[in-house]
């Protein structure tokens, strides 16, 4: 084992190799990464192994409070590096408990910055290997200080056959799937660990079914640690239905269930919907004419509820551009139902309900704004007002009064603020993509922090017990008489 002294000249190295007692405790590295660890003494890590070796101060014995404050001020990068240090340090690190810490300072250190901790994020990535789309989830591509529509391929890559899609986004956990042979696979991108699910039951006796509407939940414990998660897709029928069929997988069994649950009245799910919604662990469909049907996986396994739209809302807008004017999501908490009026010669541009009741399925009316009442700062956005087109993408997920929505002359997004009626330009999207909306998209929270990943039990294969020649022969010659 090798020891690497920090010394800032010659002498002073000299006299403390005289004076340094053999038992003192020094950061070690394996020889093999010995040139590439030198510690910085200019850093505050440094300069506290310095001053223990200049004070002949036994590094092991620093108080944990002490040592938290230093390692809560390291660069998440610096701080999964210092778990090889000791035992200590790795239980340390290791902690919950120094997890929420860590995250403490984070969000007070970012208190009075205009940091952005989400994306616009394009559900497509045309790639041929999954793991090419971890390497699209790297850090440093979607690290910015401002919110921007996320796409994960350049125009070039999305001519291309073979491509992945964003299903859902659950506690740092992201579902993908393989789109073909739909192929399901669960990451974590800050640890880049990944697992894929077994195939379903995508074939029955009696008929062939076609899933899509995957949902993805997660289920965390007392000290916010994930610790398993739940997998949900729905089967289409091409018409009226008064049953939802669906299959679950969980993390904790390893196998997919399916169900059949009766409905209150006949439900037709809406193809282009870009997957359920997730409210409080509830997934919800859209379906046609009814709103939404919702299915608790973690809690009730055995019933679905239908819930109606805002009944004031626009209805033969809804009807004839298939809900695309539309967006209906959880935002800090809350079910918002948003409504933007395609045509400029409607009297309201936009709607805004909350849900008030959820067992009841009551929403109550938030706003309704014309094209007079909003102003921007921007000259050419603001020149537009009158007469632009605007699509709805996402709630921001941090600011309830933020709702992100797409100029379509302009091609840009632009931030619209609830209280101050005001229409912001946020980005430039990068790509040319002519369906934006609500349907690709996701709100992706960017994890700063690796998630424990439930890895799924392999169920055990039922073996049959092999029929014996002799017992074979006998079945036919019972079966001729």
């Amino acid at each position: 084992m090798e020891h690497n002294q920090v010394n800032n000249d010659d002498d002073v190295g000299q006299t403390l190799t005289q004076q340094q007692p053999p038992q003192t405790h020094q950061i070690t590295y394996t020889r093999k990464r010995k040139h590439n660890n030198q510690v910085n003494p200019n850093s505050l890590l440094g300069f506290v192994i310095l001053a223990a070796n200049i004070f002949n101060y036994d590094i092991t014995n620093l108080p944990d409070s002490l040592l938290l404050e230093i390692l809560s001020r390291l660069p998440l990068k610096s701080i999964f590096r210092f778990k090889c240090v000791c035992k200590h340090w790795l239980s340390l690190i290791s902690q919950p408990s120094f997890c929420r810490f860590y995250f403490d300072r984070v969000v007070e250190a970012k208190a009075g910055c205009k940091t952005v901790d989400f994306r616009i994020l394009y559900r497509y990535i045309y790639v041929s290997k999954f793991d090419n789309v971890l390497e699209r989830f790297r850090p440093e591509i979607y690290d910015s200080k401002d919110v921007s529509v996320l796409f994960m391929s350049s125009f070039e890559e999305q001519q291309q056959s073979d491509q992945f899609k964003v299903l859902g986004v659950s506690n740092g956990l992201v579902l993908c799937c393989l789109l073909g042979p739909l192929i399901y696979y669960v990451c974590d991108p800050v640890t880049r660990q990944w697992v894929t699910l077994p195939r379903g039951r995508d074939k029955s006796p009696s008929r062939y079914p076609v899933f899509f509407g995957e949902g993805f939940v997660s289920k965390v414990n007392e000290d916010k640690v994930l610790t398993s998660f739940t997998v949900v897709r729905v089967e289409l029928l091409n018409a009226l239905s008064s049953y939802l069929y669906l299959e679950t997988f969980s993390s904790e069994t390893g196998r997919w269930v399916g169900y059949k649950l009766p409905c209150d009245k006949p439900i037709a799910l809406l193809k282009r919907g870009g997957g359920p919604i997730c409210f409080n662990g509830i997934l919800h469909w859209f379906v046609y004419d009814h709103g939404m049907v919702a299915f608790d996986p973690l809690k009730d396994q055995k019933s679905c509820r239908l819930i109606r739209f805002p009944e004031d809302r626009d209805v033969e807008i809804e009807s004839k551009y298939d809900g695309l004017y539309r967006l209906c999501d959880e935002c800090k908490g809350t079910l918002r139902f948003f409504e933007v009026a395609p045509e400029a010669s409607s009297i309201y541009c936009f709607s805004m309900w909350d849900m008030k009741d959820y067992e009841k399925g009551e929403w109550c009316s938030e706003f309704k704004v014309t094209r007079w009442d909003l102003s921007s700062p921007d000259p050419e956005l603001s020149s537009w007002l009158t007469k632009a087109t605007f699509l709805p993408l996402s709630f921001d997920p941090f600011n309830m009064d933020i709702v992100y929505l797409r100029c379509v002359e302009l091609s840009c997004v632009v931030s619209y603020s609830i209280e101050n009626k005001r229409l912001d330009v946020a980005c430039k999207p990068i790509g040319v993509v002519e369906d934006l909306s609500w349907r690709v998209v996701v709100p992706f929270v960017i994890p700063r922090w690796p998630t424990p990943f439930p890895i799924p039990p392999v169920p055990k294969k039922v073996v049959k017990p092999k029929v014996t020649q002799r017992h074979r022969s006998y079945s036919r010659n019972c079966t001729r008489f």
